[in-house]
């Protein structure tokens, strides 16, 4: 007997047990300027829900400004909003697994309760405020999440994305200078009535 999966082309994301597979928020190829957990020291001084984190909590894609973002699965736009002091512009997405997080963001394509597919663009990147070079802070929520776990029920996107589309720096390359140019970006401080994306 031969098996369905064994005569047709592998799919990527089919067969993985998580179910999730995510295309990249983005059109080319995005350097990793701060990955998932980086610079724990410099987050502990923020809080989520009132925990201190444990360090960054999504990727930070450096990018030009005006750069095209996509939605990397079907869902729907579940907020659209602005973090002073922290993420500024920003859209949420719902999946069927949890939600997408795009910050830092320019001109805003999509409104709040819109269906979305999958690779539909959603916005630009925008320019921090901060005065930090213009990125993307992407993330990611796998139900079941829990907001009060030092992470902000985040997780790492890293392991769902598609890695041709991303540019990871060269282990055997030592520090440079592009690389600490690059510091972790401020986060808005939890104070009475903030309401964290």
């Amino acid at each position: 007997m031969k098996y369905k999966f064994m005569t047709e082309p592998l799919l990527a994301g089919i067969y993985e047990p998580e179910g999730i597979y995510l295309s990249t928020p983005f059109d080319g190829a995005c350097p990793i300027q701060q990955f998932w957990g980086q610079n724990p020291d410099h987050y502990a001084q923020y809080k989520y829900n009132g925990v201190p984190l444990k360090g960054h909590i999504g990727i930070d894609f450096g990018m030009t400004p005006g750069t095209h973002l996509f939605a990397v699965d079907n869902g729907r736009v579940m907020e659209i909003s602005f973090e002073t002091g922290g993420f500024e512009r920003y859209i949420k997405l719902e999946h069927r697994w949890g939600e997408s997080f795009y910050a830092h963001i320019g001109e805003i394509a999509v409104e709040a309760g819109q269906l979305v597919k999958r690779n539909e663009y959603i916005a630009r990147s925008g320019r921090p405020s901060s005065g930090l070079p213009p990125h993307l802070h992407f993330g990611v929520r796998v139900l079941p999440y829990n907001r009060f776990d030092g992470w902000g029920g985040f997780s790492d996107p890293l392991p769902f994305l598609n890695p041709s589309n991303i540019l990871l720096p060269d282990p055997n390359q030592e520090d440079d200078e592009e690389e600490l140019s690059f510091a972790p970006h401020p986060m808005a401080v939890e104070r009475l009535g903030l309401r964290r994306p």
